[in-house]
Protein backbone atom coordinates (compact mmCIF):
# COMPACT_ATOMS: atom_id res chain seq x y z
CA UNK A 1 0.00 0.00 0.00
CA UNK A 2 1.26 3.45 -0.90
CA UNK A 3 1.27 6.17 1.75
CA UNK A 4 1.87 9.01 -0.72
CA UNK A 5 -0.68 11.72 0.03
CA UNK A 6 -0.22 13.72 -3.16
CA UNK A 7 -3.29 15.89 -3.81
CA UNK A 8 -5.73 14.63 -6.38
CA UNK A 9 -5.69 16.83 -9.47
CA UNK A 10 -6.34 16.38 -13.16
CA UNK A 11 -2.65 17.04 -13.82
CA UNK A 12 -1.75 14.00 -11.71
CA UNK A 13 -3.74 11.57 -13.85
CA UNK A 14 -1.83 9.22 -16.13
CA UNK A 15 -1.90 10.31 -19.75
CA UNK A 16 -4.07 7.34 -20.70
CA UNK A 17 -6.84 8.67 -18.47
CA UNK A 18 -6.60 12.35 -19.28
CA UNK A 19 -8.51 11.71 -22.51
CA UNK A 20 -11.08 9.38 -20.95
CA UNK A 21 -13.88 11.93 -20.76
CA UNK A 22 -17.22 10.08 -20.52
CA UNK A 23 -19.02 10.23 -23.85
CA UNK A 24 -22.48 8.88 -24.62
CA UNK A 25 -23.46 6.71 -21.66
CA UNK A 26 -27.17 6.63 -22.44
CA UNK A 27 -27.01 2.93 -23.39
CA UNK A 28 -25.59 -0.21 -21.80
CA UNK A 29 -23.18 -0.50 -24.73
CA UNK A 30 -21.90 3.02 -24.10
CA UNK A 31 -21.33 2.22 -20.42
CA UNK A 32 -19.57 -1.02 -21.37
CA UNK A 33 -17.32 0.67 -23.92
CA UNK A 34 -16.24 3.41 -21.51
CA UNK A 35 -15.52 1.01 -18.65
CA UNK A 36 -13.65 -1.21 -21.11
CA UNK A 37 -11.30 1.70 -21.86
CA UNK A 38 -10.94 2.55 -18.19
CA UNK A 39 -10.19 -1.04 -17.22
CA UNK A 40 -8.48 -2.39 -20.38
CA UNK A 41 -7.05 -5.43 -18.66
CA UNK A 42 -10.58 -6.57 -17.89
CA UNK A 43 -12.14 -5.79 -21.26
CA UNK A 44 -14.48 -8.49 -22.47
CA UNK A 45 -17.85 -9.18 -23.99
CA UNK A 46 -19.51 -11.34 -21.36
CA UNK A 47 -20.67 -10.92 -17.79
CA UNK A 48 -17.64 -12.91 -16.66
CA UNK A 49 -15.43 -9.82 -16.53
CA UNK A 50 -15.04 -6.95 -14.10
CA UNK A 51 -16.55 -4.63 -16.69
CA UNK A 52 -19.44 -6.98 -17.42
CA UNK A 53 -20.17 -7.22 -13.70
CA UNK A 54 -20.57 -3.46 -13.41
CA UNK A 55 -22.69 -2.64 -16.47
CA UNK A 56 -26.08 -4.05 -15.27
CA UNK A 57 -25.62 -2.42 -11.86
CA UNK A 58 -24.69 0.99 -13.31
CA UNK A 59 -27.62 0.91 -15.76
CA UNK A 60 -30.11 -0.13 -13.07
CA UNK A 61 -28.82 2.10 -10.27
CA UNK A 62 -28.15 5.16 -12.44
CA UNK A 63 -30.86 5.58 -15.11
CA UNK A 64 -29.84 9.23 -15.67
CA UNK A 65 -26.95 9.75 -18.10
CA UNK A 66 -25.71 12.66 -15.98
CA UNK A 67 -25.47 10.35 -12.96
CA UNK A 68 -23.64 7.75 -15.04
CA UNK A 69 -21.11 10.35 -16.16
CA UNK A 70 -20.54 11.47 -12.57
CA UNK A 71 -19.97 7.83 -11.58
CA UNK A 72 -17.61 7.32 -14.52
CA UNK A 73 -15.52 10.37 -13.63
CA UNK A 74 -15.25 9.36 -9.98
CA UNK A 75 -14.23 5.80 -10.85
CA UNK A 76 -11.75 7.11 -13.45
CA UNK A 77 -10.04 9.35 -10.90
CA UNK A 78 -9.80 6.53 -8.37
CA UNK A 79 -8.37 4.03 -10.86
CA UNK A 80 -5.89 6.64 -12.10
CA UNK A 81 -4.72 7.45 -8.59
CA UNK A 82 -4.26 3.79 -7.77
CA UNK A 83 -2.26 3.28 -10.96
CA UNK A 84 -0.01 6.21 -10.04
CA UNK A 85 0.99 4.20 -7.00
CA UNK A 86 1.29 0.90 -8.83
CA UNK A 87 -1.90 -0.61 -7.45
CA UNK A 88 -4.06 -2.69 -9.76
CA UNK A 89 -7.83 -2.21 -9.29
CA UNK A 90 -8.17 -5.87 -8.27
CA UNK A 91 -5.47 -5.49 -5.59
CA UNK A 92 -7.02 -2.52 -3.76
CA UNK A 93 -7.47 -2.88 0.00
CA UNK A 94 -9.52 -0.98 2.53
CA UNK A 95 -6.41 0.88 3.65
CA UNK A 96 -5.74 2.00 0.06
CA UNK A 97 -9.22 3.50 -0.01
CA UNK A 98 -8.63 5.22 3.33
CA UNK A 99 -5.39 6.76 2.04
CA UNK A 100 -7.21 7.89 -1.08
CA UNK A 101 -9.79 9.55 1.15
CA UNK A 102 -6.99 11.35 2.99
CA UNK A 103 -5.44 12.49 -0.31
CA UNK A 104 -8.80 13.86 -1.38
CA UNK A 105 -9.14 15.68 1.92
CA UNK A 106 -5.66 17.20 1.66
CA UNK A 107 -6.40 18.35 -1.88
CA UNK A 108 -9.19 20.51 -0.48
CA UNK A 109 -12.19 18.63 -1.84
CA UNK A 110 -15.48 19.16 -0.05
CA UNK A 111 -16.81 16.51 2.32
CA UNK A 112 -19.83 15.96 0.09
CA UNK A 113 -17.58 15.28 -2.93
CA UNK A 114 -15.41 12.88 -0.95
CA UNK A 115 -18.48 11.06 0.36
CA UNK A 116 -19.83 10.68 -3.18
CA UNK A 117 -16.51 9.33 -4.48
CA UNK A 118 -16.25 6.82 -1.64
CA UNK A 119 -19.82 5.70 -2.30
CA UNK A 120 -18.85 4.99 -5.91
CA UNK A 121 -15.84 2.96 -4.79
CA UNK A 122 -17.80 0.96 -2.22
CA UNK A 123 -20.56 0.21 -4.70
CA UNK A 124 -18.10 -0.88 -7.39
CA UNK A 125 -16.21 -3.27 -5.15
CA UNK A 126 -19.42 -4.63 -3.67
CA UNK A 127 -20.50 -5.67 -7.17
CA UNK A 128 -17.17 -7.32 -7.84
CA UNK A 129 -17.40 -9.15 -4.52
CA UNK A 130 -20.94 -10.36 -5.24
CA UNK A 131 -19.82 -11.72 -8.62
CA UNK A 132 -16.93 -13.59 -7.02
CA UNK A 133 -14.08 -11.54 -8.46
CA UNK A 134 -12.75 -10.43 -5.07
CA UNK A 135 -12.43 -11.96 -1.62
CA UNK A 136 -15.42 -10.89 0.44
CA UNK A 137 -13.28 -9.98 3.46
CA UNK A 138 -11.44 -7.46 1.27
CA UNK A 139 -14.74 -6.08 0.02
CA UNK A 140 -15.99 -5.70 3.60
CA UNK A 141 -12.80 -3.86 4.55
CA UNK A 142 -13.34 -1.46 1.63
CA UNK A 143 -16.98 -1.06 2.67
CA UNK A 144 -15.81 -0.12 6.17
CA UNK A 145 -13.93 2.95 4.89
CA UNK A 146 -16.12 5.68 6.35
CA UNK A 147 -17.27 8.76 4.53
CA UNK A 148 -16.70 12.15 6.14
CA UNK A 149 -19.66 13.67 7.90
CA UNK A 150 -21.62 15.80 5.47
CA UNK A 151 -23.83 18.67 6.51
CA UNK A 152 -27.23 17.85 5.05
CA UNK A 153 -28.56 20.21 2.42
CA UNK A 154 -25.86 22.87 2.83
CA UNK A 155 -26.97 24.62 -0.36
CA UNK A 156 -27.77 28.26 0.50
CA UNK A 157 -31.26 29.44 -0.29
CA UNK A 158 -32.44 32.96 -0.98
CA UNK A 159 -34.94 35.07 0.91
CA UNK A 160 -38.15 35.93 -0.89
CA UNK A 161 -36.85 39.48 -1.44
CA UNK A 162 -33.53 38.24 -2.85
CA UNK A 163 -35.30 35.79 -5.14
CA UNK A 164 -37.53 38.55 -6.49
CA UNK A 165 -34.50 40.77 -7.17
CA UNK A 166 -32.75 37.92 -8.97
CA UNK A 167 -35.84 37.14 -11.05
CA UNK A 168 -36.18 40.71 -12.29
CA UNK A 169 -32.46 41.39 -12.81
CA UNK A 170 -32.38 40.41 -16.55
CA UNK A 171 -32.98 43.19 -19.08
CA UNK A 172 -36.15 41.97 -20.79
CA UNK A 173 -35.74 44.42 -23.67
CA UNK A 174 -33.01 42.11 -25.01
CA UNK A 175 -33.29 38.61 -26.44
CA UNK A 176 -30.95 37.09 -23.89
CA UNK A 177 -32.73 38.95 -21.10
CA UNK A 178 -36.07 37.46 -22.15
CA UNK A 179 -34.53 33.99 -22.12
CA UNK A 180 -32.90 34.42 -18.73
CA UNK A 181 -35.98 35.95 -17.09
CA UNK A 182 -38.10 33.07 -18.42
CA UNK A 183 -35.53 30.51 -17.29
CA UNK A 184 -35.34 31.88 -13.76
CA UNK A 185 -39.13 32.20 -13.54
CA UNK A 186 -39.61 28.57 -14.60
CA UNK A 187 -37.11 27.48 -11.94
CA UNK A 188 -38.85 29.48 -9.23
CA UNK A 189 -42.31 28.30 -10.24
CA UNK A 190 -41.64 24.59 -10.77
CA UNK A 191 -38.84 23.77 -8.26
CA UNK A 192 -37.36 21.49 -10.93
CA UNK A 193 -33.84 20.16 -10.92
CA UNK A 194 -31.59 21.79 -13.50
CA UNK A 195 -31.43 18.69 -15.73
CA UNK A 196 -35.23 18.65 -16.05
CA UNK A 197 -35.44 22.24 -17.28
CA UNK A 198 -32.37 22.24 -19.50
CA UNK A 199 -33.55 18.98 -21.06
CA UNK A 200 -36.99 20.31 -22.02
CA UNK A 201 -38.02 20.94 -25.64
CA UNK A 202 -40.35 23.58 -27.09
CA UNK A 203 -43.06 20.97 -27.61
CA UNK A 204 -43.05 20.20 -23.89
CA UNK A 205 -44.82 23.51 -23.26
CA UNK A 206 -48.53 22.76 -23.43
CA UNK A 207 -51.86 24.27 -22.48
CA UNK A 208 -55.00 22.96 -20.83
CA UNK A 209 -58.30 24.84 -20.91
CA UNK A 210 -57.09 27.27 -18.27
CA UNK A 211 -53.35 26.90 -17.61
CA UNK A 212 -49.95 26.41 -19.22
CA UNK A 213 -47.70 23.50 -18.23
CA UNK A 214 -44.19 22.25 -18.85
CA UNK A 215 -43.62 18.52 -19.19
CA UNK A 216 -40.24 17.50 -17.75
CA UNK A 217 -38.22 14.38 -17.07
CA UNK A 218 -36.98 14.40 -13.51
CA UNK A 219 -34.51 12.32 -11.50
CA UNK A 220 -34.93 8.59 -11.99
CA UNK A 221 -36.52 9.14 -15.40
CA UNK A 222 -39.77 10.26 -13.75
CA UNK A 223 -42.13 12.27 -15.95
CA UNK A 224 -43.91 15.25 -14.46
CA UNK A 225 -46.27 17.99 -15.66
CA UNK A 226 -45.44 21.29 -13.96
CA UNK A 227 -47.93 24.14 -13.88
CA UNK A 228 -46.33 27.44 -14.94
CA UNK A 229 -48.88 29.97 -13.62
CA UNK A 230 -47.26 33.45 -13.60
CA UNK A 231 -44.16 32.13 -15.36
CA UNK A 232 -46.16 31.32 -18.50
CA UNK A 233 -46.26 34.84 -20.06
CA UNK A 234 -42.48 35.25 -19.64
CA UNK A 235 -41.82 31.85 -21.19
CA UNK A 236 -44.18 32.43 -24.12
CA UNK A 237 -42.64 35.88 -24.72
CA UNK A 238 -39.18 34.32 -24.91
CA UNK A 239 -40.34 31.55 -27.26
CA UNK A 240 -41.95 34.08 -29.60
CA UNK A 241 -38.96 36.44 -29.55
CA UNK A 242 -36.58 33.55 -30.21
CA UNK A 243 -38.65 32.43 -33.20
CA UNK A 244 -38.79 28.82 -32.05
CA UNK A 245 -42.54 28.38 -31.43
CA UNK A 246 -43.05 25.94 -34.32
CA UNK A 247 -39.83 23.99 -33.76
CA UNK A 248 -41.45 21.58 -31.33
CA UNK A 249 -38.66 19.00 -31.25
CA UNK A 250 -35.93 21.55 -30.54
CA UNK A 251 -34.40 22.62 -27.21
CA UNK A 252 -36.46 25.08 -25.18
CA UNK A 253 -33.64 26.94 -23.46
CA UNK A 254 -30.54 27.35 -25.68
CA UNK A 255 -27.29 29.31 -25.80
CA UNK A 256 -27.01 32.58 -27.72
CA UNK A 257 -25.17 32.54 -31.04
CA UNK A 258 -21.86 34.39 -31.23
CA UNK A 259 -23.45 37.12 -33.36
CA UNK A 260 -26.11 37.63 -30.62
CA UNK A 261 -28.84 37.61 -33.27
CA UNK A 262 -30.40 34.31 -32.34
CA UNK A 263 -29.89 31.05 -30.50
CA UNK A 264 -27.99 27.89 -31.28
CA UNK A 265 -30.13 24.77 -31.72
CA UNK A 266 -28.85 22.94 -28.67
CA UNK A 267 -29.68 22.73 -24.99
CA UNK A 268 -28.11 24.90 -22.33
CA UNK A 269 -26.03 22.82 -19.95
CA UNK A 270 -25.62 23.01 -16.18
CA UNK A 271 -22.57 25.27 -16.45
CA UNK A 272 -24.51 27.74 -18.58
CA UNK A 273 -27.28 27.95 -15.99
CA UNK A 274 -24.75 28.21 -13.17
CA UNK A 275 -23.17 31.23 -14.92
CA UNK A 276 -26.62 32.81 -15.42
CA UNK A 277 -27.47 32.49 -11.72
CA UNK A 278 -24.10 33.95 -10.70
CA UNK A 279 -24.37 36.81 -13.19
CA UNK A 280 -27.80 38.03 -12.15
CA UNK A 281 -27.17 37.30 -8.49
CA UNK A 282 -24.31 39.78 -8.55
CA UNK A 283 -26.43 42.30 -10.48
CA UNK A 284 -29.10 41.95 -7.80
CA UNK A 285 -26.56 42.64 -5.06
CA UNK A 286 -26.59 39.09 -3.69
CA UNK A 287 -23.41 37.60 -2.21
CA UNK A 288 -23.17 34.57 -4.49
CA UNK A 289 -19.55 33.62 -3.62
CA UNK A 290 -19.64 33.11 0.11
CA UNK A 291 -16.32 32.64 1.89
CA UNK A 292 -16.04 29.49 4.01
CA UNK A 293 -19.46 28.41 2.82
CA UNK A 294 -21.13 26.96 -0.23
CA UNK A 295 -21.91 29.67 -2.76
CA UNK A 296 -25.26 30.44 -4.36
CA UNK A 297 -25.70 28.27 -7.46
CA UNK A 298 -28.26 26.46 -9.55
CA UNK A 299 -29.59 24.25 -6.74
CA UNK A 300 -30.21 27.38 -4.65
CA UNK A 301 -33.17 28.16 -6.92
CA UNK A 302 -34.79 24.80 -6.14
CA UNK A 303 -34.15 25.14 -2.41
CA UNK A 304 -35.51 28.69 -2.40
CA UNK A 305 -38.75 27.64 -4.11
CA UNK A 306 -39.34 24.66 -1.84
CA UNK A 307 -38.63 26.70 1.28
CA UNK A 308 -40.80 29.59 0.10
CA UNK A 309 -43.75 27.26 -0.44
CA UNK A 310 -43.33 25.83 3.06
CA UNK A 311 -42.96 29.27 4.66
CA UNK A 312 -46.16 30.36 2.94
CA UNK A 313 -48.13 27.53 4.56
CA UNK A 314 -48.20 25.00 1.72
CA UNK A 315 -48.81 21.56 3.31
CA UNK A 316 -45.59 19.59 3.37
CA UNK A 317 -47.10 16.62 1.49
CA UNK A 318 -48.00 18.98 -1.37
CA UNK A 319 -44.48 20.45 -1.39
CA UNK A 320 -43.11 16.90 -1.46
CA UNK A 321 -45.06 16.32 -4.69
CA UNK A 322 -43.86 19.63 -6.13
CA UNK A 323 -40.24 18.76 -5.36
CA UNK A 324 -40.56 15.17 -6.55
CA UNK A 325 -39.11 13.75 -3.34
CA UNK A 326 -39.67 10.05 -2.69
CA UNK A 327 -39.25 10.56 1.07
CA UNK A 328 -40.94 13.40 2.95
CA UNK A 329 -37.87 13.66 5.21
CA UNK A 330 -35.94 14.97 2.22
CA UNK A 331 -38.51 17.76 1.87
CA UNK A 332 -38.20 18.55 5.58
CA UNK A 333 -34.47 19.00 5.10
CA UNK A 334 -35.12 21.97 2.81
CA UNK A 335 -36.76 24.06 5.52
CA UNK A 336 -34.58 27.09 6.29
CA UNK A 337 -34.87 28.29 9.88
CA UNK A 338 -35.93 31.88 10.51
CA UNK A 339 -35.15 34.05 13.51
CA UNK A 340 -38.87 34.38 14.21
CA UNK A 341 -39.65 30.63 14.10
CA UNK A 342 -39.68 30.16 17.89
CA UNK A 343 -41.79 33.28 18.43
CA UNK A 344 -44.23 32.30 15.67
CA UNK A 345 -44.59 28.84 17.19
CA UNK A 346 -45.24 30.34 20.64
CA UNK A 347 -48.03 32.53 19.25
CA UNK A 348 -49.81 29.43 17.94
CA UNK A 349 -50.04 27.83 21.40
CA UNK A 350 -53.66 27.94 22.56
CA UNK A 351 -53.11 27.32 26.27
CA UNK A 352 -54.70 30.27 28.03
Amino acid sequence: MSTDLAPIASTSLPAVHEQLVPGDLSSAQGVHDYLGQLLPATRGEGKGTLVGALVPWVCDRLPSENSRKAYARDLRDFVAHMQLHGIDPTAVTGDDVRMYKEALRQSGQASASIARKLSVIRGTYEQWGKKGFLDWHTVQDIQAAESPRVEKNSTPGLTEKEASKLLHAPDRSTLIGKRDHALLFVFFRTACRVSAITGANVGHVERSDTDWYLRVTEKGDKRARKILLEAAPALLDYIEAAGIREDKESPLFRPLRKDHKGFERRHLDRRDVWAIVKKYGRLAGIDVDRIDSRGVGVHSLRKTTITNALHNSAPIHQVQELAGHADIRTTQGYIMKRETDAEDAARRIQIR
